[in-house]
This record gives C-alpha cells, structure tokens and sequence, in this order.
C-alpha cells in the first residue's frame, strides 16, 4: 500500500504505518534526518532528510524560540545513513486484495453471479407438469443453491472487510461448492426412487462430464485453500 512506512531501528524493519503514525516516532529520534525509512514505490531505504513527505511535515518546522527548554533526548538515531546498503534487500511486508488475491477476489464475484444465474436457469427450465409431481425435490435444491449463494455474499463481504474471519468462511465455501453436486444428487435420487417406487441406483447416475467437473472443482478447492493457508499476503492483509 502507498501509505505504508516502515523505518529501521537497531538493525531492525518497524512497520508498517501510515505517515501519521511515522511522524511522532521520527519526532522523538534525536537526529530525524539520519533515520533510514522507506514505502511502496522506493527502489531503496532513504534518510528521513530526503524524503518530501517527511521534510514537509515534519523537519522543515521552525526552531524553537530561546526562551524554549532544551528538548530531551529520547533515543539516538535508529540506524546511520551509512549503513543503508545493509537495509537494500529488505522489503516491505505484502498486504491488500493484490496479485493472486487479486484474482481470488476477481473469482469469488463471478461466482456469485454464476451460481445466481445457474439457479435461475434451472428454476425456468422445469415444466409445470414436473414441479407439481416432485415439487419436493426441487425446493430442496433452490434451498440448497440459495444457501450456498448466500454464503458467498457473506465470504465476499468478509473478503472485503479485511475481516479476520474470511480464510475460515472461504475454506468452508470451498468444501461446500465441491460437495454440492454430490448432496444434490442424493437427494433428488432419493426422493425419485421413493415417489415413483423404483431402486436407488436407477436414478443414481453420474456422467462422465459431472465426474470430470466434480474433479476439476476438487483440485481448483485444493489450490486455493492451500494459498489461503499458506499466503503471507493473506496472513497480513485478514486481521481487522
């Protein structure tokens, strides 16, 4: 993120901050200028003194009168200008919906609207004649696609909450949409095989297109959980 500062101290990266929050910090280092500090967009750490953002808000005030009493000497100057080449290959952490977060993002909201018009779809294909034989099985079904619909709002709103919440809700997302189809068609199997007194196994059947979905479902789940698991992004980005 542009607002994100970081300084160094001791050897060490502190951040990050918003350059409301870095101000004070620098405010109370006995030399500013000399403090190694570094955003977004900075090929290199750089001393404070060298920054327009810095010197315009805070080093460029004017001196105290006289009559001021001396300012007391928090700490020394965190780190000297000279060492910056030791800060060089430190980079800031990464944070935000960006990069392959980006595109998780991207994929939640058009499967939201996919699942909505695939249940769309489906309602205005059923006949008239159908529904009222089996209405059962296909309330059940609209239940069951609203549910999963609904929770992918609310995975969303999450994801864009910064919510500490979102890696469990879409995690759970995830297992449902790959389990939907499986639940889907033992139920409708079942109450077929009930209504019309005939086996299970006559309407339990799965084409080969639903198995090679199913799979590809499976290992898309696989991939994405993994990252949400694993991403440093995701660590730092998910913790309001």
């Amino acid at each position: 993120m542009a607002d994100s500062w970081y300084y160094a101290e001791g050897g060490q990266r502190r951040g990050p901050f918003s350059i409301s929050e870095l101000l004070p910090l620098l405010a109370g280092i006995a030399d500013p200028r000399r403090v190694l500090v570094r955003r977004h967009g900075f090929e290199n750490w750089k001393p404070a003194g060298e920054v327009h953002e810095i010197t315009q808000q805070l080093l460029q005030s004017p001196p105290p009168s006289p009559a001021s009493p001396p300012v007391e000497v928090i700490r020394e100057p965190a780190v000297p200008a000279e060492d910056a080449a030791s800060f060089n290959d430190v980079q800031p952490e990464m944070t935000g919906i960006s990069g392959w977060l980006g595109l998780l993002a991207f994929g939640q909201m058009i499967g939201i609207v996919r699942l909505v018009v695939n249940t769309a779809q489906y309602v205005q294909s059923i006949s008239s004649e159908t529904w009222v034989q089996f209405s059962i099985v296909f309330w059940g079904e609209i239940a069951m696609n609203a549910a999963l619909i609904g929770l992918a709002i609310w995975t969303a709103v999450l994801l864009f909450m910064h919510s500490r919440r979102f890696p469990a809700f879409f995690i759970v997302q995830m297992i449902c949409a790959v389990l939907m189809p499986l639940i889907d068609l033992v139920w409708a199997a079942s109450i077929f095989s009930i209504g019309l007194n005939r086996p299970f196994g006559d309407f339990f059947t799965i084409e080969p297109l639903q198995v090679a979905r199913m799979v590809v479902g499976a290992i898309s789940a696989a991939i994405w959980i993994s990252y949400v698991l694993r991403s440093r992004r995701v660590a730092n980005t998910f913790t309001e």
